[in-house]
């Protein structure tokens, strides 16, 4: 009896090991780091129509890729970022709303904060309706979560954070960020 029970836990985790990894394909990769060479993966617009990452190898990127339940965990780096009028000649900042793990919010309410984010911020914002950029770039569990990458000019991974920045760590991404447009302006 016991052997039988065992057989069965063991089959169940297996399935379910399984089952994750059809999920989230790369899951069982690491992370990606600092260092890692990313692609721009195609996301969609505001619209629902397939987008890049804009100024994708020209420019410091700054992407937020934020789950819409925690639309505002983030507001105060993205003011930060903001009232540092960083050079928008090597510097461009972005947001993409994870929106798969809202489910219980209509899209169309998603896209009415992301415009409100556009006129706020300035910025663009795409929409992600099927974790197309979390699985692109191997980055796990996203619900919840806000996640800030900063990518420099050759698609390199220099800064990823999930979740909400502290002040102190806040100030320290700000810092990271200025010194890579520094190094921009000097290739």
């Amino acid at each position: 009896m016991k052997n039988r029970e065992n057989r069965f836990v063991h089959g169940a985790l297996s399935a379910l090991m399984f089952s994750s990894l059809l999920a989230f394909p790369g899951s069982a990769f690491a992370e990606p780091k600092a260092g890692d060479k990313l692609e721009n993966p195609e996301v969609r617009d505001a619209k629902d129509q397939p987008a890049k990452l804009p100024e994708w190898g020209n420019k410091v990127l700054l992407i937020m890729y934020t789950d819409p339940d925690e639309a505002d965990q983030n507001d105060k780096f993205a003011d930060d970022v903001k009232a540092a009028n960083l050079p928008k000649d090597v510097f461009q900042s972005m947001g993409v709303a994870n929106m798969k793990d809202a489910p219980g919010k209509p899209n169309w309410i998603i896209r009415r904060v992301v415009r409100k984010k556009i006129d706020k911020y300035g910025t663009t914002i795409l929409t992600d309706p099927d974790l197309l950029l979390a699985k692109a770039w191997n980055l796990g569990d996203c619900n919840d979560k806000s996640v800030v990458l900063f990518v420099d000019k050759k698609g390199v991974l220099r800064y990823l954070y999930k979740g909400q920045l502290s002040d102190a760590e806040r100030k320290s991404a700000l810092d990271k960020l200025k010194l890579l447009i520094d190094e921009a302006k000097g290739s």
